[in-house]
């Protein structure tokens, strides 16, 4: 383990959430004031900082002549696949189940669905072109956070706790790199999180989380674009002032 290693988790643990909170802040801002393309500039900024982090993983796990399967960037054969695909289809079903109660939810049911999103509000896409957008963003954070949060830093925290706890920790750190959607956003995201390091650290390969991962903020958007935006929630421009 190097220094480069130690410098991408403080990264990871300390950074992101910090720059996440920092640029939420600044995107519900801009936001309020009307700015057009707030959300894809934010959308567009998120992808490129992603890649960046695991180019500069790849880059540094390629200097320290480790194997792409330490790094989760293999399908293992035997069991462990069928164990992996198998728990991957129950969970695509089960989010396949949800959305279509989520279809069938009355207005009551959606305006609390509003509310258990205000969190990440922002986020969401309020027109066509943030959702095609938002599909990209989703595409890149369950291939890149996975690599990050899952192939990387658990490797990392095993170095001293072992697998199965670093994907405990590794999931309290990826829910608080999500501390800007709140108490609840951590949580949930803090949960996926360890569902994700369970499956990985289960059948040693990425593939499976970041099928789920991506699935998962797919509906994501999907739904907040089915509610009806509730971007809208406490952040609507302010009035024009009285004359």
């Amino acid at each position: 383990m190097t220094w480069l290693d130690h410098l991408l988790a403080a990264v990871l643990v300390v950074g992101l959430p910090l720059l996440g909170a920092f640029t939420y802040r600044a995107l519900l801002a801009a936001l309020a004031q009307g700015q057009p393309r707030a959300r894809l500039r934010e959308y567009w900024q998120t992808i490129a900082l992603e890649w960046s982090l695991v180019a500069a993983v790849l880059v540094v796990w390629r200097a320290a002549g480790r194997s792409a399967a330490d790094l989760g960037l293999a399908v293992p054969d035997g069991r462990a696949t069928l164990v992996g695909a198998a728990l991957t289809l129950a969970a695509l079903i089960g989010l396949t189940w949800q959305w279509f109660v989520i279809k069938r939810l009355d207005e009551t049911g959606r305006d609390r669905l509003r509310e258990q999103l205000a969190g990440a509000a922002g986020m969401l896409p309020a027109d066509e072109p943030e959702r095609r957008t938002f599909r990209l963003v989703a595409l890149t954070a369950g291939i890149c956070e996975e690599i990050l949060f899952r192939g990387f830093l658990i490797w990392y925290a095993a170095t001293w706790i072992g697998p199965w706890p670093a994907a405990v920790v590794t999931s309290i750190a990826f829910g608080l790199g999500h501390l800007y959607q709140g108490r609840a956003g951590v949580i949930k995201t803090g949960l996926a999180g360890l569902v994700a390091g369970t499956l990985y650290v289960a059948t040693g390969s990425l593939l499976w989380p970041i099928i789920l991962h991506v699935a998962i903020d797919l509906q994501g958007g999907a739904v907040g674009w089915l509610v009806g935006r509730p971007a809208q929630v406490g952040l609507s421009a302010p009035p024009p002032p009285d004359r």
